[in-house]
């Protein structure tokens, strides 16, 4: 067995929120002494947000497509596209694995090269 990603509605209100609080920083008169902190913040937010895109794309085809790999006869009918999901299910399982053993939402899609792997899944 694996995990999924489950709430996942409920980070992204949360990220919605932090970011609209962030834009209302950016915008402020007063944000000069803390302008390096604030664009920091929004650049991770945004790559957070980016992340779970790509990552909640990677699941809803991974939901679809596992059980058909499962079989053997279609294995062997597509060793090409079946090499390539089995790949892509190694790396869907250790990811799945890290975040299930650490589930803390910001340093989970925070993880470096995290989101090119799921764009590249995603391909």
């Amino acid at each position: 067995g694996t995990y999924i990603l489950k709430h996942s509605d409920a980070v992204i209100q949360l990220l919605d929120e932090h970011t609209l609080s962030t834009q209302t920083m950016q915008f402020s008169p007063f944000k000069k002494p803390f302008e390096e902190r604030i664009e920091h913040w929004a650049f991770k937010l945004l790559y957070m947000s980016e992340t779970l895109d790509e990552w909640l794309k990677v699941q809803r085809a991974w939901l679809y497509l596992q059980p058909i790999f499962d079989s053997p006869d279609i294995m062997k009918q597509l060793p090409g596209e079946g090499k390539r999901f089995k790949a892509v299910d190694n790396a869907w399982r250790n990811v799945m694995k890290a975040t299930h053993d650490n589930p803390h939402a910001l340093t989970c899609c925070s993880r470096e090269g995290l989101k090119e792997r799921w764009e590249e899944a995603n391909r």
